[in-house]
C-alpha cells in the first residue's frame, strides 16, 4: 500500500452543493479504482490523502493536478504503509468551515490551515490525516 497527501487552493470558494459534488465524482472514481482517502475543506484550501496501490495513487494525482477547480497543488508526502488508514471510505470528507473543537489541533489549525504550512512538516500533516479517521469512527 503507498499513499500520498496533498494540498492545494480552490480557484474560488465552494458551496456546500459544489463540495459535494466534487466529493461524489471523487468516490466514485476512487471506488472504480480501488483507491481510498481522505478529502479535507477550509476557506478555499484542500487537504487529500490518497491510498491505493502505488501506480494507481500516483496516476491519480496526475488527474488531480489537471483539475480546473483549483490550483498551487503541493506534494506533501508520500510513503508506503502496511494497511489502509481510511479503509472504509473510497473518499471521507471533512469541511473544517463547519467543525467544532478539534482536542490538541485548534490551535495547529489556526496558525497553519492555509494548509501549504504542513509542506514544510510533513509528519504532522500525515498525524493530522487520521486525525479525521478517528473522529469518524
Amino acid at each position: 500500500m503507498f499513499y500520498l497527501i496533498y494540498v492545494s487552493s480552490a480557484v474560488k470558494l465552494m458551496n456546500h452543493d459544489e463540495l459535494l459534488l466534487l466529493l461524489d465524482q471523487a468516490r466514485k472514481k476512487n471506488q472504480e479504482l480501488g483507491a481510498t482517502g481522505m478529502l479535507l475543506y477550509q476557506e478555499g484550501n484542500f487537504m487529500q490523502m490518497l491510498e491505493g496501490e502505488k501506480e494507481i495513487v500516483l496516476d491519480l494525482y496526475e488527474a488531480i493536478k489537471k483539475d480546473d477547480r483549483h490550483r498551487g497543488v503541493i506534494k506533501v508526502l508520500t510513503d508506503e504503509i502496511g494497511e489502509r488508514n481510511f479503509k472504509d471510505w473510497s473518499m471521507g470528507f471533512f469541511n473544517m468551515d463547519e467543525t467544532g473543537v478539534l482536542p490538541n489541533y485548534n490551535d495547529y489549525i489556526d496558525e497553519n490551515l492555509t494548509l501549504k504550512s504542513f509542506h514544510a512538516d510533513s509528519e504532522n500533516a500525515y498525524k493530522f490525516m487520521l486525525l479525521f479517521n478517528e473522529i469518524n469512527r
